[in-house]
């Protein structure tokens, strides 16, 4: 019985931290400070937490929503595992992909349109959506939800997952000009170029399993 437990255990533990490193690799904490540090760059340090306060908490019901809702909307329009799958396969390729050539990223939206003194309006907009919740976290929660297999306890996975993603997201947003004076150019580049390696061949193992889900190709 023991035996048991432990290998119920070990599995758990093994698709928490299986998601819990995707939310990592889709949330890029390292990869999104020289946006953030270049739109909050003329506010106070006081200012600045508050901003990343309220971004992380948006970011988070935003997450939220669509882990509570995010099975509906693929039911409501008849989009099935499979295909989103696959889709979500081709879209964390490009993000990939982008990673690896530094390209800007598509979720760098230009803030020019923005007061300045809209502190609040920043916090939404583009901090939280999109550079912290955007596409492609979206994409990684609808992945989750759309599984048969999906239960209660996959559930309360994929909220530690985001939860303890957020935390980090917190925290290195709050450290964010220490971490780039520590690393430097260079070690961000090197983080950008590994962690978009990883994520290129998550993309085409979902694509992969898109395929087998539809049942185009065999298992």
């Amino acid at each position: 019985m023991i035996i048991l437990y432990l290998q119920q255990f070990q599995g758990l533990l093994q698709q928490f931290l299986k998601l819990f490193f995707t939310v990592l690799l889709i949330m890029d904490p390292i990869g999104i400070l020289p946006q953030f540090l270049a739109i909050t760059g003329e506010y106070d340090a006081l200012t600045r937490r508050t901003i990343i306060r309220h971004s992380v908490i948006i970011a988070g019901l935003v997450l939220l929503v669509f882990v509570i809702f995010g099975r509906v909307i693929l039911l409501f329009f008849g989009i099935t595992p499979g295909a989103f799958y696959i889709s979500g396969g081709i879209l964390f390729f490009i993000i990939s992909f982008e990673m690896i050539q530094s390209k800007p990223r598509a979720r760098t939206t230009p803030t020019s349109s923005i007061d300045p003194s809209d502190t609040k309006m920043i916090a939404v907009f583009p901090i939280a959506i999109p550079l912290i919740a955007g596409p492609g976290m979206i994409t990684t929660i609808m992945l989750n939800v759309s599984e048969s297999s999906f239960t209660i306890v996959s559930l309360c996975i994929l909220l530690a997952a985001i939860i303890l993603g957020l935390l980090i997201e917190y925290a290195a947003l709050r450290a964010g000009s220490l971490i780039l004076k520590l690393i430097g150019t260079t070690g961000m580049f090197v983080v950008e170029k590994i962690m978009g390696l990883i994520l290129s061949g998550l993309s085409i193992q979902l694509i992969y399993d898109g395929l087998v889900k539809l049942g185009i190709t065999a298992g």
